[in-house]
């Protein structure tokens, strides 16, 4: 910023300002900040007087009536000590009490009423109570020449409104500088200091002796005591002794060593470090270790099956390198120690069993689940939960197969657990067989969560097999027909043959099926369309249908009714001869003609 342009903005009207000294092209920069002050009135605007009422006339009337006149303005700095004033841009005064340049004004015509101009308004409440009002007047210089014409109002009043027409003053400070030291000081005990000045209720700062002639109470402490801190650099500790390494032997040990921050650093002292942990890698050893071979086979003394004993070798290995990557080489037992080897020496052997001909064979045990709770609708009622293992049988001969549990399971109660639910899941049918198996809530197929009692069948029976095209066996035990055929069943009530469904498309297996074989041939098309109708008494899933028992109870009434009609149909015929009257002998008299 150029040195005129921060001079004239220090003598804007501001009463106080802040100055930042700043140290162009250094990475030092001194920073500064002290409250200056600056009068508000030395900025004022300089008023001339109105010009002559211009007036536009018409033809040759008098120059009479409303008309427009004008001055000018211009904004100065009064000099304090010549009385003299100098013309500056009207930036520098205040733009909001910036007089107008133009203004109506009136010429009396001649007998019309000559007044003269308003007077100032009176001032409003110092606290610009609300109903209060202020008004200014004016009076007359001539009257009008006839009776009949009246002088405009001599009185104007308008009402105190708080920033429009009155305002409120109250004192208020600006920033507290920095904080000032002594001569040739860099830390320690200063000062720090604020200027007064005195506020419009709208915001605006005018000259402070509007404060002071209210007579108002400054509040505000314009200076106080500071302390700017001293450099403080970060103070650290000794680092500790090397600690012992990581790893007794191999490659992979280190050893660490600390420090501490005994005092942060302040102000700009120097900081402190980030590395307060140093490492360094140990020398190599070799590791020496007792290693145990696999498991032998089980060998049973004077026999080939029954209770036997299996054991495994103990040696002393040296691991060279990086252990435990490197192969393990054998050394002496005395580099390994007998301490260790005493406690190993308890898991050398191990009993074990060798089945027999005929026995079942079963697997080792599982580990134990995860600890379960008993619960209904996902609520536990006990503390202690169960968990479970099982095992199964592998090899068993056909002959004893049934001496041999399918598999093996046992509980043992545990603490905690969760809460879990089970259901038996099923697999897709795959010629008459399915897998069933028991699933956890949580998607872990279990053996033994499930009810035994509602577990599905694996397998579809139906007698007679199921053998004919498209025919399946259904999980009711019953043949039935694949989608997009229909049953014609015998009279047994038993499955004949498939046929296809009119107007239902078929899936693609079906028809795979219809091209590599035909149906149950027919003579004609007649008989085809017979077989497509005929009526089917029993259904799939096997029992005799509704219908078949409608026609038989129909047929059953009709046989009776046939059997009723003809009893009343026969009967009453003997019955009427057995009923008549004795009658006279009939007489017949002759006349001689030869027709009788």
């Amino acid at each position: 910023m150029p040195e005129s342009q921060v001079e004239r903005e220090e003598e804007k009207g501001s009463t106080s300002s802040q100055l930042h000294p700043q140290l162009k092209g250094l990475t030092a920069m001194v920073y500064e900040a002290v409250p200056c002050h600056s009068e508000c009135s030395q900025y004022e605007w300089r008023i001339e007087p109105w010009s002559i009422c211009t007036i536009n006339t018409v033809d040759d009337l008098p120059a009479c009536g409303e008309g427009v006149q004008s001055r000018k303005i211009r904004c100065v700095k009064q000099a304090a000590a010549s009385g003299e004033n100098n013309t500056l841009e009207d930036s520098l005064c205040d733009q909001d009490e910036m007089p107008s340049t133009a203004q109506v004004c009136f010429l009396a015509c001649a007998n019309d009423c000559v007044i003269a101009p308003w007077g100032p308004w009176t001032n409003c409440p110092v606290q610009c109570d609300q109903g209060t009002a202020r008004n200014r007047s004016r009076h007359i210089l001539r009257l009008p020449a006839s009776e009949s014409s009246a002088c405009p109002e001599l009185v104007q009043t308008e009402p105190c409104i708080l920033n429009s027409t009155c305002f409120s003053y109250d004192y208020t400070v600006s920033d507290w500088s920095t904080c000032q030291l002594s001569e040739n000081a860099i830390c320690g005990q200063g000062v720090r200091l604020r200027l007064l000045d005195c506020i419009r209720s709208d915001g605006k700062i005018v000259e402070l002796k509007k404060c002071e002639q209210l007579g108002l109470i400054n509040k505000w402490r314009l200076m106080e005591s500071c302390v700017v801190g001293c450099p403080v650099s970060c103070l650290l500790s000794e680092w500790s002794p090397w600690a012992e390494c990581s790893h007794t032997c191999g490659n992979q040990g280190q050893s660490v060593r600390t420090r501490r921050i005994l005092q942060e650093a302040h102000e700009e002292g120097r900081p402190c470090p980030n590395q307060l942990t140093q490492t360094k890698p140990c020398p190599i050893r070799p590791c020496y270790t007792w290693l145990l071979s696999d498991w032998s086979k089980c060998t049973v003394e004077g026999a080939e099956c029954g209770e036997g004993l299996r054991k495994r070798s103990l040696s002393c290995v040296v691991h060279r390198g990086s252990w435990p990557e490197s192969p393990p080489q054998p050394v002496d037992e005395e580099l390994c120690g007998d301490e260790l080897r005493q406690r190993i020496q308890q898991e050398m052997e191990q009993p074990c069993f060798v089945p027999c001909p005929g026995d079942c064979h079963l697997t080792v045990w599982s580990s134990w689940s995860s600890c379960q709770l008993t619960c209904l609708e996902g609520r536990s009622f006990e503390t202690t939960g169960r968990q479970a293992r099982s095992r199964a049988v592998i090899i068993q001969v056909m002959e004893n197969q049934g001496s041999c549990p399918n598999q093996v399971f046992e509980t043992q109660p545990c603490k905690g657990g969760k809460c879990h639910s089970y259901q038996w899941r099923t697999g897709g049918w795959s010629n008459n067989e399915r897998a069933v198996w028991c699933q956890r809530s949580d998607g872990v197929n279990v053996t033994g969560g499930c009810f035994p009692q509602k577990r599905p069948t694996t397998i579809r029976h139906c007698h007679p097999p199921c053998t004919k095209p498209f025919s399946h066996c259904t999980p009711s035990g019953v043949c039935g027909c694949e989608k997009g055929y229909t049953e014609v069943m015998t009279t047994h009530g038993f499955l004949d043959y498939c046929t296809r469904t009119p107007g239902v498309d078929n899936n693609k297996k079906a028809d795979v099926k219809t091209n590599s074989g035909r149906l149950k041939p027919g003579p004609s098309q007649a008989q085809d369309l017979f077989s497509e109708w005929t009526l089917r008494p029993v259904g799939p899933d096997g029992r005799v249908k509704l219908w078949v028992y409608a026609v038989t109870a129909v047929g059953f009434i009709l046989i009776l009714f046939i059997i009723a009609l003809s009893f009343l149909v026969c009967n009453p015929s003997k019955s009427t001869k057995a009923s008549l009257p004795p009658q006279k002998p009939l007489t017949l008299a002759y006349d001689g003609d030869m027709d009788m």
